[in-house]
């Protein structure tokens, strides 16, 4: 019977491990895919998994940045270009309640991210579950939370000079209301809400702030 050869174990593709993880956290939440899982499905060890990262902390703070790199990025990045993309605001929630929208970016690769199946954002996703994350990982999203914020007012107040928005509304204080809208879209997904009624939800809630009759 021939043995295994002795010496240094196989070292492990370390970027191999985080698109698996990356896939499984966002078909099926970050805080719903265990480290077994992650091993399994990367045919590594789950003590390997430990040994190349540190804990599931830091797996998990890697997805996160990845997403970020490559999918949140393009997406936030657009809205500091009003003039080609007046309509930000409007097609990244269609795109977080349809899986999907052509307009949000110019980033090609952004489309060949999402695995099949996939339901809105990662982010979002993330931001809901951020309570049971562990120090690395929430402190990813909570700064990602002040750029999105940051990226939203920047919005209203181009909006509100184009008189898309009312100009006395606090662009700061729905920045985050707005923050607020993009976790409903998610978790409404994720209760399986049909797309058309969740269009519909947030039209009314956006409705407030808006002096020209825009939609989704």
């Amino acid at each position: 019977m021939k043995k295994n050869p002795v010496g240094r174990p196989k070292k492990l593709n370390r970027q191999h491990i985080i698109n698996v993880a990356f896939d499984q956290y966002w078909l099926h939440g970050i805080n719903n895919v265990s480290l077994s899982t992650i091993a399994k499905l990367a045919n590594v060890s789950r003590p390997g998994i430990y040994v190349e990262f540190g804990g599931e902390d830091a797996l998990q703070a890697e997805v996160i940045k990845k997403y970020i790199k490559v999918s949140a990025d393009p997406v936030h990045n657009s809205y500091n270009d009003y003039e080609n993309f007046p309509d930000q605001l409007f097609n990244h929630m269609d795109g977080i309640i349809n899986d999907g929208n052509p307009y949000v970016t110019n980033d090609k690769n952004y489309f060949k991210q999402r695995p099949k199946g996939a339901k809105g954002c990662l982010v979002q996703i993330s931001t809901l579950n951020k309570h049971v994350l562990g120090p690395v990982s929430k402190k990813l999203i909570n700064d990602y939370e002040q750029i999105r914020i940051n990226q939203f007012e920047k919005y209203i107040n181009n909006a509100k000079t184009d008189g898309v928005m009312h100009k006395n509304i606090d662009a700061n204080l729905y920045a985050k209301y707005i923050l607020a809208q993009f976790s409903l879209i998610q978790t409404l997904k994720l209760q399986n809400i049909s797309k058309s009624k969740i269009t519909s939800v947030i039209n009314i809630a956006l409705k407030p702030l808006l002096q020209k009759n825009k939609q989704i």
